[in-house]
């Protein structure tokens, strides 16, 4: 299913109680997979920011001020919606819910 095709409230009906029930579910597992996507941004906009200063100090080290430094590789990364996700994981069956009591 790609991101510009229709959910409709029937697919979910099936997967809760009811279409309240799957919005909640569906928000919550959103947020926790947007988290997810968070920490793998931060954590590779670290490494090249740690990569970029070991340049650095590689060029201070030999003196070449000078040298212009080269560009770094700042291939995006991009992501799915966290929205989408969760609406296609629900409707796959692959979310897992419960009430605590």
């Amino acid at each position: 299913m790609r991101a510009n095709d229709f959910f409709h409230p029937e697919d979910f009906i099936e997967k809760s109680e009811s279409i309240y029930e799957a919005v909640l579910v569906i928000s919550q597992r959103a947020r926790q997979i947007g988290e997810l996507q968070k920490r793998r941004m931060d954590r590779h906009l670290g490494q090249t920011e740690m990569l970029e200063q070991a340049a650095a100090r590689a060029r201070a080290e030999e003196g070449d001020d000078a040298v212009e430094p080269e560009p770094m590789d700042r291939s995006h990364i991009q992501f799915e919606k966290p929205v989408v996700l969760a609406l296609k994981e629900m409707i796959a069956g692959d979310i897992e819910y419960f009430y605590e009591e």
